[in-house]
């Protein structure tokens, strides 16, 4: 595993979802500290240049997996500039070197994917683990959307109850003790929720929660992570975003298709029209910012 800052957000490359879990299961579960893993990817770097504290405890967790291709551009992009002298042509060549990365990354579909650790793809590991060795597992969070991204209401069941339905049918045993999208991410329910996840445990009769996920869409549910994830307690917390919409099928997982050449930001944008904003973040604004500071010109607010 070798770290490295991106626009001074840390991430944890070298990694793939054999190592990622490895580490997470044979250190992270195994020590007496409550941990953080976040699921790093090019939104995560650039709301961190305005918020201190979003990036302080990006670079403090115990894990930060490359979450989304982008961020494994960049680190390939900076890692080719290693080998460009700096002179007065560096921002020429500089932009050609990221041009050709990401054409490579177009037309062959594995340049960039060995090191890609999705938050998705996480969850389901980590539930399939559950169902082998009986760890204890908690979702909190998600709430379904319109096509504006407005919340609509959710009927009998909410979202984290409807995600962990279909995920105890999918790995019969995965041990998941509770769900609930009932609480809001702000500081003002935290007591409440806290107090429900502990009323959970008392009645299955457990005094931790190996792996809690947190799908307050990110920002927000590595900040409720950071202030309550020793008041629960939570060995290993995951803020998970939009993890519960692919389970439940509100978003699936790109076609072939638009796999082979990297564009499944393309396909959840059809499928999500209200998150063009976020995507602008990925692409243009991510590599545009990664480009300005590796040639020296920096907009870093925080």
């Amino acid at each position: 595993m070798i770290s490295r800052k991106i626009l001074g957000v840390r991430i944890d490359f070298g990694l793939n979802m054999e190592k990622a879990l490895d580490i997470i299961e044979n250190k992270l579960l195994k020590d007496s500290n409550n941990h953080i893993v976040c699921t790093t990817n090019p939104e995560f770097v650039i709301d961190a240049q305005e918020d201190s504290d979003f990036r302080e405890i990006i670079n403090n967790s115990s894990l930060s997996v490359p979450d989304g291709i982008g961020v494994i551009f960049a680190k390939n992009y900076l890692n080719a500039l290693d080998n460009l002298q700096r002179n007065f042509l560096f921002p020429v060549r500089a932009f050609i070197k990221g041009l050709g990365i990401g054409a490579s990354s177009f037309f062959n579909k594995n340049s960039l994917r060995e090191e890609r650790i999705s938050g998705v793809d996480l969850t389901y590991e980590i539930c399939n683990l559950s169902s082998k060795k009986g760890y204890t597992i908690f979702f909190l969070g998600g709430r379904e959307k319109n096509a504006l991204g407005n919340f609509i209401n959710e009927g009998d069941k909410d979202m984290s109850n409807k995600a962990a339905d279909i995920m105890r049918e999918k790995y019969l045993g995965v041990n998941i003790v509770g769900a609930t999208s009932s609480f809001s991410r702000d500081a003002k329910d935290d007591e409440k929720t806290v107090n429900y996840i502990k009323r959970i445990m008392e009645e299955k009769g457990i005094n931790k929660i190996d792996f809690l996920f947190v799908a307050y869409n990110h920002v927000y549910q590595e900040k409720w992570i950071m202030r309550n994830k020793d008041k629960i307690p939570a060995k290993v917390s995951i803020g998970c975003g939009g993890t519960f919409d692919f389970i439940v099928g509100n978003c699936s997982l790109p076609p072939t298709i638009y796999a082979k050449y990297n564009l499944g930001w393309l396909h959840r944008l059809i499928k999500q029209p209200w998150r063009i904003k976020r995507i602008i973040k990925a692409f243009p604004v991510f590599p545009m910012k990664v480009y300005l500071d590796s040639i020296g010109i920096s907009s870093n607010k925080a």
